[in-house]
């Protein structure tokens, strides 16, 4: 883990909530869990998280350090679950399937694009395509008064300002999400389809959405991509973005915003105890159902029924205590196989 991420995750150890064990969610044994992953759905999942432990008497600590990290972190045993903004694939360890790794979708939501530019706010947002981020983002459009940002904003005041582009380090499931819509124009080329790892040419890094968007609030010219809510609480304006059917602004335009994001919890059945594992399932269940409420005031789009019925079922099918014999099995044979 970087020095950067070390230290957020340090900060972030203040969230541990308290619970009361009262509530309509069934008691557990009291227990903690830890988990770590992606900041696009952070706010929700402080907002869970609190609910849930006043509710039950669990609490859950996380770490808001991006995908990649909250995958590793999970892989190596140090977290109980990861989130992350891209599809996990299996893990790669040989085991039976009904111990296999589960990304669990929980919601989804929009990407918005904000910015900061002074005498642009004249209560119409300013518009974007795909092929005027992608020339922004890869440094061939540097000024807020460039044709190109004029010809789509004729009614905005530009001032003859250098646009900064904020993005992400490396890792993040926002940014490649990001990547894959500037990759709709030929104007970008810097998202490998192999990995899905952007490479930003020019910009400033910021760390997580939190980052992000204190980036683009502090310094006067910059843009970014963030998650609908870090945008709102910071009050930043936010664009309206080129789709088939005209510009469209996130929170208010359905499916037809073209920048979205989906987002998954990830379990691993071999890594976890029994009664931490059963806590865990227990808290997904209730997020999916009673958590939806919250999703949509937060202004993100809850699964559907059927995703929820279906990952229901697979849920509580999991055995935790056959997976743990499964993995000291393992454990026991690979130990037999380096020793001499």
């Amino acid at each position: 883990m970087t020095g950067r991420r070390r230290c957020r995750v340090l900060s972030l150890s203040a969230l541990l909530l308290g619970c009361s064990g009262r509530g309509d969610v069934p008691a557990l044994a009291p227990v903690a869990l830890t988990g770590a992953g992606a900041t696009f759905p952070y706010p929700l999942y402080r907002a869970w998280f609190a609910e849930y432990g006043r509710r039950a008497s669990v609490r859950i600590n996380y770490f808001s350090v991006g995908s990649g990290e909250g995958i590793r972190l999970l892989e190596s045993g140090e977290t109980d679950f990861g989130a992350s903004d891209r599809l996990v694939p299996p893990a790669p360890d040989a085991r039976p399937a009904s111990c296999a790794r589960i990304a669990v979708p929980t919601v989804r939501g929009p990407i918005a694009i904000a910015y900061s530019v002074p005498q642009s706010d004249t209560g119409t947002p300013l518009r974007f395509d795909a092929a005027l981020l992608a020339s922004i983002f890869a440094g061939r459009v540097t000024r807020w008064d460039d044709p190109a940002v004029r010809a789509l904003n004729p009614h905005a005041a530009l001032p003859s300002l250098a646009i900064t582009p904020v993005h992400r380090g490396r890792g993040s499931g926002t940014s490649r999400i990001f990547g894959e819509f500037l990759a709709t124009s030929a104007r970008w080329a810097y998202t490998p389809r192999d990995t899905g790892e952007v490479r930003w040419p020019t910009g400033v890094t910021a760390e997580g959405n939190e980052g992000m968007a204190m980036e683009v609030k502090v310094r006067q010219g910059a843009i970014g991509y963030m998650e609908l809510a870090y945008a709102r609480q910071n009050r930043l304006p936010v664009a309206a973005i080129a789709a088939r059917d005209g510009f469209h602004t996130p929170g208010t335009s359905g499916d037809a915003y073209p920048i979205r994001a989906r987002t998954w919890l990830v379990l691993d059945p071999v890594r976890t105890s029994p009664d931490r594992g059963a806590a865990l399932v227990a808290f997904i269940l209730w997020a999916m159902h009673e958590g939806a409420e919250q999703a949509r005031a937060l202004e993100y789009i809850p699964v559907p029924p059927d995703t929820v019925a279906r990952y229901d079922s697979i849920l509580r099918a999991i055995d935790f205590r056959a997976c743990a014999t499964t993995a000291a099995a393992s454990a026991t044979a690979a130990a037999s196989a380096r020793a001499p």
